[in-house]
């Protein structure tokens, strides 16, 4: 117990001359982001996950100009006072020896700012992402026949290009030299589309990565809410594999769905790890996408919400509470507003069950050292 007081001391000395009187936390003003008391009982920690995840993205904010602003409810922050933050997490989670002691630094050193959320009211809508695992070819065959394109020459970042349709069923881009890749299935090609990375597995049993390169201008249209609001499918078959069920059984009527979201990714080969929009690596169950109009990229927060537990068969069996410190170091074409959050769970199969079964309420919370 003296070890951690005295932790607690050097600490709170340490980074005490670094508050600002000027720029205190505000209570009023119509923000996304609102100055709240601590949410208390921050779970069990991963320290292990959550340390590369916090090194990992202090490449990120040690990279950028030290005095880049964010945004902190009303608040004006420079890089280095978020890295701070994210260093004094650090060494707390490197040296306290109970949750105790956790809470009770996390309570009294930093500020808690709550995401108003869908409602106004700090309702947030979690769901997943993930990178999957798709079988393809470096070269077109009659078993590989969709192509993934890569980043054409005339693409303008900002503006529209060709649509889903003129792209994928007009064939618009077809012998411009410009494929990276062919797929087998085209449904798992548009949903390698959504998630926006993922691994392919070749025919010789090697892999390579296929990573986001661009897209084509055009907002994200969900086909899930549409096939509901059609009566294709019932509201609670709406996850990842129940959308791939009704495509994969309905061949004739998938095109036409499809092409109802215009938006387009293009990709490159590369083999590096999931990247997010702050170009570090992601950590599986550590790091969130959300809108980077609203939210501070690369801002340490923390979510309460519940993951779902999936059989192989793809079923949830049960449904567990998370309660966890992320990394916000990503962006999704649906994930827009004060209100979504996507949560990364990893590469593969098993990770694509639990990802594709979550659309779950929760709150989202961002923190700052006092």
């Amino acid at each position: 117990m003296r070890r951690v007081l005295t932790l607690l001391l050097v600490l709170l000395l340490a980074n005490s001359c670094a508050i600002s009187q000027a720029n205190q936390p505000l209570t009023g003003g119509n923000y996304t982001l609102v100055y709240v008391n601590p949410p208390h009982a921050y779970g069990d920690i991963d320290r292990k996950a959550l340390r590369g995840a916090i090194l990992g993205n202090l490449s990120y904010l040690q990279r950028i100009d030290p005095d880049t602003q964010f945004n902190y409810g009303g608040k004006i922050v420079r890089a280095e006072e978020v890295a701070r933050t994210q260093r004094t997490l650090l060494q707390i989670i490197e040296t306290a020896e109970s949750k105790e002691m956790i809470e009770l630094l996390m309570d009294y050193m930093f500020e808690w700012y709550k995401a108003s959320g869908v409602d106004g009211r700090g309702t947030v809508v979690f769901t997943g992402y993930y990178v999957p695992e798709i079988d393809g070819s470096i070269y077109p065959s009659g078993k590989y026949r969709y192509p993934l394109y890569g980043a054409p020459d005339d693409l303008k970042r900002g503006l529209s290009y060709y649509t889903r349709k003129e792209i994928d069923g007009g064939k618009v881009l077809e012998g411009k030299g410009i494929e990276i890749a062919w797929l087998a299935d085209p449904v798992e090609a548009y949903f390698l589309h959504i998630q926006g990375s993922g691994t392919i597995r070749l025919p010789d049993g090697s892999t390579v990565g296929v990573h986001y390169a661009g897209n084509n201008g055009y907002s994200y249209t969900s086909i899930g809410k549409l096939m509901i609001e059609q009566g294709l499918i019932k509201a609670g078959e709406g996850s990842l594999q129940g959308l791939k069920r009704y495509l994969w059984r309905h061949p004739g009527k998938m095109e036409e769905i499809l092409y109802q979201n215009p938006r387009y990714i293009f990709f490159e080969l590369d083999n590096r790890g999931a990247e997010g929009n702050i170009h570090v690596p992601l950590t599986a169950g550590h790091s969130i996408a959300t809108d980077p109009a609203i939210f501070p990229k690369g801002g340490l927060s923390f979510i309460r919400t519940s993951a779902p537990v999936v059989n192989s068969s793809g079923s949830v069996i049960k449904w567990e509470s998370v309660k966890r410190f992320v990394l916000n170091q990503d962006e999704g074409g649906a994930i827009k507003g004060p209100g979504r959050v996507d949560l990364f769970w990893g590469e593969g199969p098993e990770a694509g069950l639990t990802a594709g079964s979550m659309k779950e309420q929760g709150e989202l919370y961002f923190i700052l050292q006092k």
